[in-house]
């Protein structure tokens, strides 16, 4: 199981644990074994400090299939999927549901009907608004949306570091962009008279979409989506 990137190191881990002194100028800690050595016995392997010992046990480990120490761990395919879908998905779309229905908006209005075209609009941004709110509070928070608490996963920067809260609006934007498309589609409709508008931006949203699963399901090593490149950042288990 991999550790958790953002425990502190233990007090067996420490170099003042058990009463001694801090480590001299120009000494490193392993990464593996946990001890200090003079740094330029030191090499790096995936941002981390190996010696010569830690390097066998890290190839010992690899050659068996296990995951590095404090090594990212992908989320299966269908745990992401389902902390997207069933729990935040469901929460974002009850709360669409409550928005369509105070603007007296149902299944069977249909979409470019002109005289609810501009409740449209006025649903489409508040339920825009409310997804990036939720995404870019909670990631900015602690790198997960309530979907990923229950998921046991975590946004990260490609470093392993925390995102930031700016990163964390960015990639709730990107994240949401096919939203910003329909919103635009009925903007442009309403203004232009144009009602072909609204169905070509619905087609550009559900590209998006589907483009951003796509790129996700493919990257077999990291499982990166679209908006993940965008903003520089991926998903990780944290196996704990």
């Amino acid at each position: 199981m991999a550790d958790n990137p953002y425990a502190p190191p233990s007090a067996a881990e420490s170099p003042s644990a058990s009463g001694s002194t801090a480590p001299a100028p120009g000494m490193a800690q392993c990464s593996i074994t946990k001890k200090w050595f003079p740094e330029d016995e030191l090499v790096t392997f995936q941002g981390q400090l190996v010696s010569a010992e830690g390097k066998q046990i890290l190839l010992d480990r690899l050659q068996t299939g296990a995951s590095a120490p404090n090594e990212f761990v992908r989320p299966g395919a269908w745990r992401r999927i389902g902390c997207i879908f069933f729990i935040d998905g469901i929460l974002l779309g009850v709360l669409g549901l409550i928005l369509d229905y105070a603007c007296g908006i149902t299944f069977s209005t249909p979409l470019a009907d002109p005289t609810l075209i501009f409740r449209r609009i006025i649903v489409s941004i508040l339920g825009l608004a409310v997804a990036i709110l939720y995404f870019g509070l909670l990631h900015g928070w602690k790198g997960q949306s309530l979907g990923k608490m229950v998921g046991n996963l975590r946004v990260i920067n490609m470093d392993g570091t925390p995102i930031s809260k700016p990163k964390a609006f960015g990639r709730a934007l990107a994240y949401t962009f096919g939203n910003v498309l329909i919103v635009l589609a009925l903007l442009v409709g309403l203004l232009t008279k144009n009602m072909a508008i609204i169905g070509w931006g619905s087609g550009l949203a559900a590209l998006w979409g589907l483009t951003d699963c796509i790129m996700a399901l493919a990257d077999t090593h990291m499982q990166r989506s679209l908006h993940d490149r965008i903003c520089g950042t991926r998903v990780i288990w944290l196996n704990a």
